[in-house]
């Protein structure tokens, strides 16, 4: 158990300089930026430079992820198989009525105070613990974007679940959190009201404050979600318009032969796999269509698919003429539809002008 600024010095391997810098106010330790959330409001972000980081991340494997958070919390584990938000959603699938609540301002609200408590309890001294404490905060609060904010939350946060719990388990309710984001559910919808009042004064009680403008209760009759994910009868579904955009950019790619996006795709479609575990094949299938179909005729098009597959168990995609899919005396028509279909895609999506001209059918790539 390290007991100094020399112990920390030490286990960190960093210059006792550095981490004079790391655990001051010095300016420079953090890049804030600002993500604009679904109702128009900011979501400030602060993320640590690189050297912080690197800490940061020291203290999160090394310290705080060898504590427990409660049960009833879920994200921000380390070394869990699964979704997380699949495994939270799936406590509330089988129960009618759902009701969901929002903290205002979750991490600003987690001040120094309480993490250095946190890091007391963990049983270091207040040396330690105030060092440590400065490397995870910024300006007297929990920063959004540190590495170790999330766990750190979750830390502090298990009275405030348990309390939760002791409530909601005495009335058949089930609790669970997600950072900030609580989520009640059970068969009777007049117990699920009425526990709003005394869960708000738990809240309150844990120095914390319930967004009154994120409360929601979902009944039999309406579409319930929870953190993304569609309870459908007793299953579990990811966002349908989810699913459309990763389709619509998929046969874009292909039909353009730009795969810029490549990365954020595969990240959409292993979080959508997470949730249905048959997503990536359906996907793979609808790939080898699009490869199949008169994209096929296209010699660039090819090219491009085969040097930037999404995934590399895709077969090549095999360059092809009108004849594979028209009999010999339609192949000229064929290839004009074609080629007039291809080009009102592409200026629809603004790669290619508009000509008023387009009489000269023999200028058509064939």
């Amino acid at each position: 158990m390290m007991k100094s600024f020399d112990d920390l010095v030490q286990n960190l391997r960093l210059s006792a300089k550095l981490m004079h810098w790391l655990t001051s106010s010095s300016s420079g330790k953090y890049k804030t930026f600002y993500l604009i959330k679904k109702d128009g409001s900011k979501r400030r972000i602060d993320a640590p430079a690189r050297s912080l980081k690197i800490v940061q991340r020291w203290i999160l494997d090394n310290i705080l992820a060898k504590i427990k958070v409660s049960p009833y919390s879920f994200g921000f584990k380390s070394g869990e198989k699964g979704s997380p938000l699949v495994k939270c959603a799936e406590k509330h699938k089988n129960n009618l009525y759902i009701l969901k609540v929002d903290l205002k301002n979750f991490y600003p609200s987690i001040n120094k105070e309480r993490v250095y408590y946190t890091f007391l309890d963990l049983g270091y001294n207040s040396s330690v613990a105030n060092l440590l404490t400065d490397i995870c905060v910024r300006d007297g609060y929990l920063p959004q974007g540190a590495v170790t904010s999330a766990y750190l939350a979750n830390l502090i946060c298990r009275d405030l679940d348990y309390r939760v719990a002791g409530y909601c388990n005495k009335r058949d309710i089930i609790y669970t959190r997600y950072a900030d984001d609580l989520t009640f559910s059970c068969d009777n919808r007049e117990t699920l009201h009425k526990s709003l009042f005394t869960i708000r004064r738990i809240i309150e009680g844990e120095k914390f404050q319930l967004n009154t403008n994120k409360i929601h209760f979902m009944t039999p009759k309406c579409k319930k979600s929870i953190l993304g994910i569609t309870l459908n009868d007793t299953s579990i579904k990811a966002p349908r318009e989810m699913k459309r955009m990763v389709r619509s950019v998929i046969h874009y790619q292909v039909a353009t032969g730009d795969y810029t996006d490549n990365d954020k795709i595969r990240g959409y479609i292993s979080y959508i796999n997470s949730i249905e575990e048959t997503y990536k094949d359906q996907v793979l299938s609808y790939i080898q269509k699009l490869a199949e179909s008169q994209l096929c005729l296209f010699e660039e098009l090819v090219d491009a698919f085969n040097k930037n597959k999404l995934y590399q168990e895709l077969p090549d995609m095999i360059l092809r003429d009108a004849g594979d899919f028209v009999n010999a005396y339609e192949e000229d028509e064929f290839m004009t539809a074609v080629y007039y279909e291809h080009r009102e895609f592409l200026i629809k999506y603004g790669l290619l002008e508009e000509e008023t001209d387009t009489s000269n059918l023999e200028e058509i790539p064939f």
